[in-house]
């Protein structure tokens, strides 16, 4: 017995049916959209038309024109002349989103002409739209493979760390903005940079972590050593009151600081230390002026503008000197301070130049800021040592 062999029907596309010679052939009403310039709505009226620029028109297209009509959703047929494809002076095919102009009234075959050619041009359109993409999308890869041979050749690049690196993935600052490398995306070199990215992160934190453990360990080294210090000061120079509050735990460090910067610039004294309340200082100048006799200056009301001097006139000069002579181990710096009233832009502005000191003792950094005076220090003013240089 012969075996039976099935039978499959198959559907064949209304585009590729053979119609049959006996059976009438099947139409479609569709619409067709297009303008017409100033000669052809002239053109228009010539012929008994309504002369307008725009033109709609119905059409009956046979079954074997389908692939120049569009049907929407709601079921209406229009032929495709919208958008147009056109080629462009660098022979590539763009998009027009407009209907075709004539300079005449076109006929049906005309119509069908410009339908088709469209028809063509959209289908090369969208291939060389995916030939475009490809070809980027091979650029971009490759220039993403340039981007992490670069990275993992330099041991000291890093990947950015706000969102912190993982082993799955990262983001590297680039010439292109920040660029995310994915380890199951990409080519092979592409997937190592989120794992490398990660280690190097990892090392970085390591040994921050220990740099922070050393400052930690040598901070606590020196307030052991500041400790130290105020206890036999204050065992050495403290009132019987001031020992029993450090036996209580009750002395301050702020006063211990201020009785040493006290005992480190009592050779100073010659010179008038710098009043810190610029409010009190501003107000007492203003109120020199007749234009405010009443003035009250609080401290949100105005500002400081502190800048070094890098020139010093020759009683500034001397006095610089004579706080080096009597603290030779001190820094001196010459400086400007004004203040500015706030209230009003054309008020006079307070100047006063100081001298900046600072000094170590022990592991404890003190400084004080002094007025320079407008008058040179006295010439016989002379130090212990200068003296004994001279005996």
């Amino acid at each position: 017995m012969d075996a039976a062999m099935p039978h499959v029907s198959r559907a064949e596309s209304a585009l590729h049916v053979v119609t049959p010679a006996s059976e009438p052939q099947r139409t479609l009403k569709v619409r067709a959209e297009y303008r017409l310039d100033e000669a052809g709505r002239k053109a228009s009226l010539l012929q008994g038309g309504n002369g307008q620029a725009s033109q709609r028109v119905v059409l009956t297209l046979p079954s074997t024109r389908l692939h120049l009509v569009h049907v929407a959703k709601d079921g209406s047929a229009r032929l495709k002349l919208r958008p147009q494809f056109r080629l462009n002076d660098d022979q590539r095919i763009v998009l027009i989103d407009a209907r075709p102009t004539f300079d005449h009234v076109p006929t049906t075959d005309e119509l069908l002409q410009e339908a088709a050619r469209n028809h063509e041009l959209e289908r090369g359109f969208f291939g060389q739209k995916t030939t475009s993409r490809v070809a980027r999308r091979e650029a971009f890869g490759q220039w993403l493979e340039q981007t992490a041979r670069e990275f993992l050749a330099d041991p000291n690049r890093r990947a950015i760390v706000h969102p912190a690196p993982t082993a799955r993935v990262c983001q590297l600052a680039t010439s292109r903005g920040p660029i995310h490398f994915y380890a199951y995306s990409g080519s092979t070199i592409v997937r190592q940079v989120p794992l490398e990215a990660f280690r190097r992160f990892q090392n970085d934190q390591r040994i921050r972590h220990g740099q922070a453990n050393i400052q930690r360990e040598r901070d606590v080294a020196i307030n052991a050593e500041r400790r130290r210090m105020m206890e036999g000061w204050v065992a050495t120079h403290g009132t019987p009151e001031q020992r029993e509050r450090l036996s209580a735990g009750a002395f301050p460090k702020s006063e211990w600081l201020a009785a040493v910067a006290d005992a480190t610039f009592a050779p100073l004294g010659a010179l008038p230390m710098y009043d810190s309340n610029g409010a009190r200082t501003l107000q007492d100048f203003l109120r020199q002026l007749p234009a405010h006799p009443s003035i009250v200056v609080t401290r949100g009301s105005y500002r400081v503008v502190t800048k070094p001097l890098t020139t010093a006139s020759q009683v500034q000069w001397e006095w610089m000197q004579w706080v080096r002579r009597r603290l030779p181990a001190a820094n001196v710096h010459l400086r400007e301070r004004e203040l500015i009233w706030n209230g009003d832009a054309r008020a006079p502005r307070h100047r006063t130049t100081t001298l900046l000191v600072t000094t170590s003792v022990g592991a404890l950094n003190v400084r004080r800021e002094f007025t320079v005076p407008e008058v040179a220090p006295a010439a016989t003013e002379r130090t212990k040592e200068e003296l004994c240089a001279t005996a």
